[in-house]
Parts: C-alpha cells; sequence; structure tokens
C-alpha cells in the first residue's frame, strides 16, 4: 500500500484549504472538537436509551421479563442477558446513524468538503497496519490485568462485571459473526471516525500530539465502564498513536477492531469450551510484564518508521 502522504498539495495552509462556516469564521478548532464531541454524544446517547428502552418494551410483549430478584443486580444481568439481541441491535444502528453520519456531516459542514481527507480515510502502509494489530495484541494482557487488579482491589460484585460480559457474549457461529459485526466491525468504524478522524483531528491542529492523551482519556469516559476506565484510556491513547503516527485511520481501525475481537473470540471459547475464566489471576504477572515489553517496541518502531509523516503538515487540498 502506499505511504500516508504522497501528494505534495497536501501541505497547503489550513487558511487556504478549509471553506465549511466554522472556518469561514475563524473560529478555534479546539472549540470545534470540544462542540462535536459534546453534541454528537449527547445526541449518541439519549438516543441509544431511548431506542433501546422502546425496543425492549415492545420486546418484552413476546419475552416477558424474568422474574425479579431482590438483587438489583441480579435483575440487571438477566434483563441484559433476556433482550442482549435488541441492545445489540441498537448499539449497531445508532452507532451507524447517530454517530458516524452526524460526524461526516459536521466536518462538511463545519470544516471542508473534503471530507474523507479531512478524517484521514485514506490508505496507509502494510507495515503500519500490521504493527498497530500487533501493538495491540502485545497490550491487551496489560490491560486485561490492569482491570481486574481495579476491580479486585475495589472488592467489586461479580454481577456488575457480568452485565458487559452478557453483551460480549455468544455461544454459537452465527451469534459470534454477529458480534464480530456489532462490537468488533462497526465501532472500529464509527468510534475511531468519530474520536480520531474528527475530535483528535480537530484538536490535533492546534494542540499536536497532546491531542492523543485528551481524546484518549475521553474515550476511556465515553465508553462508561467504570472498571474499565484506566484500560480503556490507555487502550484510546494507543489508538490515537497510530492515526497521529500514520496520519491514517487505518491502522488505529485495525487495532481497535483486534482488541474487541479478541474479547468476542475468548468469550466464544469460553462458552463452548465451558472453560473458567472468571479472573485475570490466570495471567502471571512476568507473561504481563513481558508481553508490554514487546508492545513498547513495537509502538517505538512504529514510530521511527512513521517519522517521514512529520516531514511536512498536512492539509486538505483546495478544491479547483
Amino acid at each position: 500500500m502506499e505511504n500516508s502522504i504522497t501528494n505534495p498539495t497536501e501541505a497547503q495552509s489550513d487558511s487556504s484549504a478549509y471553506e465549511g462556516s466554522w472556518e469561514g469564521s475563524n473560529r478555534s478548532p479546539v472549540a470545534a472538537a470540544v462542540l462535536g464531541l459534546l453534541g454528537i454524544g449527547v445526541l449518541y446517547f439519549n438516543v441509544q436509551s431511548f431506542l433501546a428502552m422502546i425496543v425492549i418494551l415492545v420486546s418484552s410483549r413476546f419475552k416477558p421479563l424474568p422474574a425479579s430478584s431482590d438483587n438489583i443486580l441480579t435483575n440487571v444481568v438477566h434483563y441484559v442477558e433476556r433482550y442482549k439481541l435488541e441492545i445489540q441491535v441498537v448499539v449497531f444502528v445508532t452507532q451507524f446513524l447517530f454517530m458516524l453520519l452526524p460526524t461526516l456531516w459536521l466536518v462538511r459542514r463545519w470544516h471542508t468538503t473534503e471530507v474523507r481527507k479531512y478524517v484521514r480515510f485514506r490508505p496507509a502502509q502494510l507495515r503500519e497496519v500490521g504493527l498497530a494489530v500487533l501493538g495491540t495484541l502485545a497490550l491487551i494482557p496489560t490491560s486485561a490485568y490492569v482491570a481486574h487488579a481495579l476491580a479486585h482491589s475495589l472488592h467489586i460484585p461479580r454481577e456488575l462485571q457480568e452485565v458487559n460480559e452478557q453483551l460480549f457474549t455468544s455461544s454459537s457461529l452465527p451469534e459470534f459473526f454477529w458480534l464480530v459485526l456489532v462490537i468488533a466491525i462497526t465501532p472500529a468504524i464509527c468510534e475511531e471516525t468519530f474520536f480520531r478522524g474528527y475530535v483528535q483531528r480537530t484538536m490535533e491542529r492546534t494542540v499536536k500530539w497532546k491531542s492523543v492523551l485528551i481524546v484518549g482519556v475521553v474515550f476511556g469516559l465515553f465508553h462508561l465502564q467504570p472498571l474499565g476506565l484506566i484500560s480503556l484510556s490507555i487502550l484510546g491513547m494507543v489508538f490515537g498513536y497510530f492515526a497521529y503516527r500514520s496520519k491514517s485511520l487505518l491502522p488505529s481501525m485495525a487495532a481497535h477492531f483486534t482488541n474487541n475481537f479478541v474479547v468476542i473470540l475468548f468469550s466464544f471459547i469460553e462458552a463452548k469450551s465451558q472453560v473458567d475464566r472468571s479472573t485475570m489471576e490466570q495471567i502471571s504477572l512476568s507473561w504481563v510484564i513481558a508481553t508490554f515489553a514487546i508492545g513498547v517496541i513495537i509502538l517505538y518502531t512504529f514510530q521511527k518508521i512513521t517519522d517521514r509523516n512529520f516531514s511536512e503538515e498536512y492539509a486538505p487540498t483546495v478544491v479547483e
């Protein structure tokens, strides 16, 4: 695949390249990123919650609610298990309609008609994509270990952890492939376009590499998973690093897909083989340290092969 930057006209100044309404008013790119983040985030969560409630209410006419328990968390686990397909359908639909499409519209309205170029949906070198995948695989044990250590230290009830796990569990091949579409492919496209393609990309124009850290933390908060906040934020920074260094969304999309696919695959293996994977204590600290070291080496290698991208600034070309 070709290099991320191949066209010298991409190095034109921002002032001559952006013709959107926000850019025309010479407003702050950081302000645009923050408003876009808040606006699309509020739209996405509210519509998703509303649709999920409606779909569950309708489905309850055909699949009655399970018997209630005195334990609220147990009830939540049962509800998620009962209506997880409905919830997954809502997530799938809302990610495309209320995250991806508004993001693309906002770029076109506020910034430039060259939407694909702005969000950097363009070719990356095969070795960049490969290293992003390998780096993510190497860092998954560390991410999982941190999440488990936090849950263990806070004495989090097992039921609370099961709420999220229910959505990732499949017991048949058709269900497995459906989850790959909903949980791996869809977020890799929609969330990466939103977070890395728009929010980070827009902040980057002002704060440069700091945008990777900022958006990484926001990415962790976005998932509303207190137990996974640290690990999700770290992953968000790693995805942002791949996008920032490569000047392409493809490496971060590949990394995002890889992380989610591994989670789905392990859950599928556990469900089919009845292997007890209830704790991450099965992963030794020495294994975590070894894989983390490999991940750092891969990230450093990624940085070296992407140094060429910083010889000139990227900007969309002017439409003649």
